[in-house]
């Protein structure tokens, strides 16, 4: 019930999704972006998904209607069953026409039937082993059962009118230089797209690799022909090097930004001041979030549309149920409760032309939140038992009411049924103000987390990661 009336709330709150775009770009798509035909007409048959080269750009088309991939990623186990209308609806009230999954499993029916209601189509994840975890490309007895079981997974779901494409496999390539059995492990994703063209003809296939290095480009365009669409997953710092190489590498086929989001916590370990000394990363706030999301959409998928590109998702609509790096709150469009960061209003900016009538609280950046005067950046350091302060400045652009939510939990924690923890009780003398007193818990790793609400179910976040000793 709680859900529905999210819902209701926000499809009220959500401006026309045909708007003239406040930017200009010089893609071939003239704003307001059009409707797909999907979002006009819904059929119950599955999609007709097809690829064609006009005039040196590629154009992807569902049911004979060019189709732009304006995605997120949405794993399935980050929704139960109840909570999927309310996110696969506010997407597309947002502007948003596609989700990806990372693999079939026992959800994957209630996914695709709940997108399907909303209006939106699904890149359906198929789950391939990665050398990097086990998986042995010599072993024939084992690839060859890989093989059959995602036959049964594609004949299982192919007919679905949701299906868009197919994505065999994510980041198979990882730890790439460390790989022995690169041309095996290519040569079993091509036999699987070649499988998938021989039992559906109708949609596409595709793989998402890590970033694209011109040595992996290679060697997809040698061992994969099967495939019609590269995807790379690449964040802040590594996607305009990304998308270079495949151009440098000679790609003639579509590409797709497959995950896109906030700076790749595993590259800031060479970046000052961002890793503290005992390991802990230091945290964009969410507006500084929300800036990467727009400028990452408008510098580097609006303006390859006409240079093969035909979409993109965003990474990650929903939260994490599992920490990226110890970090639970890294990337993220939502929390827990379904409040609805920046990023989604920067999202609808980019695919609509206009921003939502509210827009989410804004922490402009780190130096806006302190601990006992210090920045993030400074390596601070306390004492058990000590008495502590800590200081946040926020604003809200409608001018709405603003409330304040101060969590101190453990480096990497997560709450029931994974996500962000809920904050360790007791340590916050008095929550609910802009500046808050706590009372240092026992030795550790922490993080102080601040939350701004305003009354429209929006919300920004800032965290300071702490060492007792």
């Amino acid at each position: 019930m709680i859900m529905k009336k999210l819902t209701a709330n926000i499809k009220n709150a959500t401006l026309g999704l045909l708007a003239m775009v406040l930017y200009s770009c010089s893609d071939r798509y003239d704003y307001p972006i059009p409707l797909n035909s999907f979002e006009k007409v819904k059929a119950d048959g599955p999609a007709e998904v097809t690829l064609s080269q006009e005039e040196g750009f590629w154009q992807l088309y569902r049911n004979g209607e060019p189709y732009l991939i304006r995605g997120v990623a949405a794993s399935a186990p980050t929704y139960a069953d109840d909570q999927r209308d309310y996110y696969y609806g506010m997407l597309a009230d947002y502007g948003g026409n596609t989700i990806r999954t990372y693999a079939v499993d026992e959800t994957t029916r209630n996914v695709l039937d709940a997108a399907y209601a909303n209006g939106i189509m699904v890149n359906v994840g198929l789950w391939v082993g990665k050398e990097s975890q086990g998986f042995n490309y010599t072993n024939t007895a084992a690839v060859q059962q890989q093989l059959e079981n995602l036959r049964q997974q594609v004949l299982q779901f192919k007919d679905h009118p949701a299906v868009l494409m197919w994505i065999v496999g994510n980041e198979p390539d990882a730890s790439y230089e460390n790989l022995n059995h690169k041309e095996q492990m290519w040569r079993a994703v091509n036999d699987i797209c070649a499988m998938i063209k021989e039992v559906d003809g109708l949609h596409p296939t595709t793989t998402a690799i890590i970033n694209a290095s011109q040595e992996k480009l290679g060697h997809i365009m040698q061992w994969v022909p099967n495939m019609d669409v590269l995807s790379t997953n690449a964040k802040e710092n590594t996607v305009a090097g990304a998308i270079a190489n495949i151009r440098a590498a000679g790609w003639t086929k579509p590409f797709i930004l497959s995950e896109y989001g906030p700076r790749a916590v595993v590259s800031l370990s060479n970046t000052p001041g961002r890793v503290l000394e005992w390991g802990a990363f230091v945290e964009q706030t969410s507006t500084e979030k929300e800036g990467d999301y727009r400028k990452i959409y408008q510098d580097h998928v609006v303006s390859n549309v006409n240079s093969g590109c035909i979409g993109s998702f965003a990474f990650l609509w929903g939260y994490l149920t599992r920490a990226q790096d110890q970090v639970m709150t890294w990337y993220g469009l939502h929390t827990t409760d379904g409040r609805i960061f920046g990023g989604v209003d920067a999202l609808q900016y980019v695919w609509t032309g206009q921003y939502p009538s509210n827009r989410a609280p804004v922490i402009a950046s780190r130096a806006d939140m302190l601990l006992n005067g210090k920045r993030a950046e400074d390596n601070i350091k306390i004492v058990p038992g000590s008495t502590n302060q800590a200081v946040v400045t926020a604003s809200d652009p409608d001018g709405d009411p603003i409330e304040y939510e101060w969590r101190i939990s453990e480096e990497g924690s997560q709450g029931p049924g994974g996500g962000p923890h809920p904050g360790i009780p007791g340590l916050i003398q008095q929550n609910g103000s802009a500046t808050v007193t706590f009372t240092a818990p026992p030795a550790g790793a922490y993080r102080l987390y601040i939350y701004v609400k305003d009354n429209n179910n929006k919300v920004a976040n800032a965290a300071i990661p702490f060492l007792v000793e």
